[in-house]
């Protein structure tokens, strides 16, 4: 009898079909095991134990996943950028692979909502999304090998424009920190909105110096909704620079 992939589908239980369509709405691609998944999307607090000292949480995945992903961004800046020392390319990296980034997309994906958790009354960090966004990583690797993980993974890092962030080397928040210091000035941060659509998170916040509005900013995480912020005040404040 030949092999029937609609036949083997059905075969499926209803959770291995249920992360099956997330896996190819998010990523693009047909599973073929589906255990990698559901481990990646199991975070400790769900997590049962299989052996002393070893529990079936996706953090085995998640130190993969991040292994993985160092590794095909390194490659990409390394063949990108030919001309530039390791000490500048380290940098850029590092500006790509931080955490928040990695939280931001996470929560693009929608991979909150797939998260088998049980935090009680605790709220979910978003590093927790991150994490999982690592492991799914790990997943995609253990199950269709580097040079999709490496598509995938480069096609994200450019849907949410990170490819571009190596050569953001402005921190605009700490400028204004820094500034508000030495001239005796109190900053704050306000989050006036927040909205969630198709599983995404945008944050509105505004940014108050003694009381005066002076920068709004959105973005997918407070971080960058306060960096975007602190880049239109530092605008004002600092016009010539």
């Amino acid at each position: 009898m030949s092999w029937n992939p609609i036949r083997l589908l059905r075969k499926q239980s209803a959770e291995d079909r249920e992360v099956a369509r997330f896996v190819r709405k998010a990523f693009g691609i047909s599973l073929r095991h589906a255990d990698f998944y559901h481990q990646a999307l199991r975070h400790a607090s769900a997590a049962t134990k299989i052996k002393p000292g070893l529990k079936n949480s996706n953090e085995r995945l998640e130190f993969l996943g991040d292994a993985v992903l160092d590794g095909i961004v390194a490659h990409y800046l390394y063949k990108k950028y030919p001309g530039l020392p390791e000490g500048e390319l380290t940098k850029m990296k590092s500006k790509v692979v931080r955490r928040e980034n990695l939280n931001m997309i996470g929560y693009g994906l929608g991979l909150d909502q797939q998260l088998d958790l049980k935090l009680g009354n605790q709220d979910m960090h978003d590093s927790i999304v991150g994490n999982a966004l690592e492991a799914v990583i790990g997943a995609i690797y253990l199950d269709k090998g580097y040079n999709t993980t490496r598509d995938i993974v480069l096609r994200l890092l450019k849907q949410y424009g990170l490819d571009s962030r190596v050569h953001d080397d402005i921190d605009y928040k700490s400028k204004l920190h820094e500034w508000s210091q030495k001239q005796r000035r109190t900053i704050e941060f306000k989050v006036v909105g927040h909205k969630n659509t198709g599983g995404s998170s945008v944050y509105t916040i505004q940014l108050l110096i003694d009381g005066e509005v002076c920068g709004r900013g959105e973005g997918m995480s407070k971080k960058s909704a306060e960096q975007k912020a602190s880049r239109q005040a530092c605008e004002k404040l600092f016009p010539r620079a």
